[in-house]
């Protein structure tokens, strides 16, 4: 389902989440497994038909009461979102495939600088 987002400047983006590329999905509530993933923001990458991306975060929580929700933001919020879940270890942490996918979207993310 489309949904209408509008950019700082007022333009209207229109994403689709089941059409575009999700560079992160968040961890999902297994089976037998209590409360530990009930919640999480995945990150989107739309292409609008002018050829500009525009990034988003889907916000969900499997909790009753709880309204899901989209944002744009930035590429600057996009790479800190990235290295915040490279930096996380064991469930959440971004898989390989997310790795190389946002390597190639942002050329030297995950390179060393110390």
């Amino acid at each position: 389902m489309a949904t209408i987002l509008m950019t700082p400047e007022g333009k209207k983006v229109v994403i689709n989440p089941r059409e575009d590329e999700r560079l992160y999905d968040a961890p999902r509530n297994p089976p037998n497994t209590g409360t530990a993933y009930t919640s999480g923001t995945d990150l989107y990458r739309h292409v609008a038909r002018s050829g500009n991306a525009y990034y988003y975060t889907y916000s969900w929580s499997m909790w009753q009461g709880s309204e899901a929700s989209y944002e744009l933001i930035d590429e600057d919020e996009v790479k800190e979102f990235l290295l915040d879940k490279a930096k996380c270890t064991g469930v959440g942490r971004i898989s390989g495939a997310e790795w190389n996918r946002a390597e190639e979207l942002f050329p030297g993310l995950f390179s060393e600088d110390a």
